[in-house]
């Protein structure tokens, strides 16, 4: 009995702090939080007749907000453009690769206060598509939105969002208000739908997504000097790693698209020229239960570059923990045959892997990857690593 009585205790305790860090904690933190404006006198007031932000939805948005919740958007799109620090234990933080911003998926990092008028704060845990916390600053008319909608792959091939033509009516001829699609088969017919008032909905939320205001907690980041100054305002005492990496420059951005589809392709093609990695880390990048690590999310692929170069030339075996799970085998260089991928090659994959599946971080490029293999010229083909060895190579150099 007397242990029951402490087990009992144990639970009611557990869930109380729980209680306290989850709901008063929070409302401690943000409680108070109201809409602003854009910015505040030295003293903390604002001046008269200021507009204040964030906006609330307009009806038609607000339900469709509700649509976008049943219709499991959600699940693959984040609402929050993420600022670009890396914890490293201990409450420190240092800077990390900040591409939401260089994606052009907003002009700052989302703060708590943008969130305070919405019903259901829908910031996301899974980026499988791009982030929408600014889609209506984009130039997507509602045409293009309800063809989307309707079908994505008949706008981006690749797309893997399922589509919602039990939203429309399709009609054989054009009628007032129909939107043509166009047919997925060449020489095919178009079709052409008319949206539901559901479909009306849910293209109204996704034009009020839009953060296109400065708050007083955070203005808009112009230039890599201004993300230079809020990243040092970062750095632990004792300096940086060498490994962690600043925002990429404007210039490389305009490169990463490219790479990333080159990746892609050496991430999915089996055979000369490819990668294989899908056969056994998958197209979600999810890995397989047990058998094979999951990409996404990993700090192996969002961590150090250098080890992840050194992994992709001569291979990893032995046993290793990803996201808190062990596992215990062997990874050949990637390539058919193994290690034959080039410097270029090995750069796309990476650049690939590191930017997809919710992973955020630098790109790599070739010369990096030819820097690493010039550094292990003497080092036996096909010699696997293990953790114990990349760790004592790295403390070595």
């Amino acid at each position: 009995m007397n242990n029951i009585f402490k087990f009992s205790f144990g639970i009611l305790a557990t869930l109380a702090f729980a209680w306290l860090a989850f709901v008063v904690g929070a409302s401690l933190q943000y409680g108070d939080l109201s809409p602003e404006a854009e910015s505040l006198e030295e003293d903390g007031s604002r001046l008269p007749d200021s507009e204040l932000y964030p906006k609330d939805m307009p009806g038609l948005a607000k339900q469709g907000a509700e649509e976008y919740l049943a219709l499991g958007c959600v699940t693959c799109h984040t609402q929050q453009v993420r600022l670009f620090t890396r914890k490293l234990g201990k409450g420190k933080r240092v800077p990390e690769a900040g591409t939401d911003i260089e994606r052009g998926w907003g002009k700052r990092a989302s703060m708590p206060r943008d969130y305070v008028l919405q019903d259901h704060v829908m910031l996301g845990n899974t980026r499988i598509g791009p982030d929408l916390a600014n889609v209506g600053m984009n130039e997507y008319d509602d045409e293009w939105l309800h063809k989307h909608l309707f079908e994505p792959q008949s706008l981006v091939s690749d797309s893997i969002c399922p589509p919602s033509p039990f939203l429309y009516e399709t009609t054989e001829e054009p009628k007032a208000g129909s939107i043509e699609i166009p047919s997925r088969k060449e020489g095919g017919q178009p079709r052409h739908v008319i949206p539901s008032l559901r479909a009306n909905r849910v293209v109204a939320y996704l034009k009020s997504l839009k953060q296109d205001y400065e708050l007083p907690e955070m203005s808009f980041i112009e230039s890599e000097e201004e993300v230079d100054e809020i990243a040092d305002s970062n750095v632990p005492s004792g300096g940086i790693p060498d490994w962690v990496n600043y925002p990429l420059s404007a210039t490389a951005m305009s490169e990463l698209s490219p790479q990333m589809s080159a990746g892609k392709e050496v991430y999915t093609k089996i055979g000369a020229g490819g990668g294989g990695c899908v056969t056994c880390h998958q197209p979600t990048g999810l890995g397989v239960p047990v058998a094979f690590p999951p990409l996404a999310g990993s700090d192996w692929v969002k961590g150090d570059k250098e080890r992840l170069i050194k992994i992709s030339l001569f291979g990893l075996m032995g046993e290793i923990e990803v996201n808190g799970v062990k596992y215990n085998g062997a990874m050949p260089a990637p390539g058919t045959p193994p290690g034959s991928l080039t410097d270029q090659q090995i750069a796309d994959v990476l650049t690939f892997i590191r930017n997809s599946w919710g992973n955020s971080a630098s790109a790599i490029s070739a010369s990096e990857v030819q820097a690493v293999r010039d550094s292990l010229k003497d080092r036996p083909a096909m010699q696997m690593w293990t953790e114990a060895e990349l760790k004592s190579h790295s403390k070595t150099e």
